[in-house]
């Protein structure tokens, strides 16, 4: 009886014992890097597929300021161009009022003078 249950117990252990050829090794390991490298993969796809949402999101945000600076920058050139403008404008406008009224009075003095010489 002591021997069958020694015996048993060698032929149960006995795999404990083997030993690994290089083979089973490598593809082992193999094994374990392809789970590794697929762990890590998936790793960085999700770290990187969060950087893209967040870096989208801050492009859109800083294409919207531009967008409203860009409208700040024609509403600020637009004022300005008034503001110099519309003063040249003025200016222009009276110049040329100042022209005919000159000459008005230019041929006026002429008459007054004409009048003058001719009466006696």
């Amino acid at each position: 009886m002591k021997f069958i249950t020694v015996l048993s117990l060698l032929l149960l252990a006995s795999p404990a014992f083997a030993e690994l050829t290089k083979e089973e090794l490598r593809a082992v390991i193999r094994e374990e890097i392809a789970v590794s490298e697929k762990r890590t993969r998936e790793y960085i796809d999700l770290k990187i597929d969060g950087l893209d949402r967040s870096l989208s999101a801050r492009i859109d945000a800083v294409d919207k300021r531009l967008g409203d600076m860009w409208l700040m920058v024609i509403a600020l050139v637009g004022l300005i161009a008034a503001a110099v403008a519309i003063p040249q404008i003025v200016i222009a406008y009276k110049e040329r009022d100042w022209k005919q009224t000159r000459a008005e009075i230019q041929q006026l003095r002429e008459e007054i003078k004409a009048l003058q010489n001719a009466s006696p």
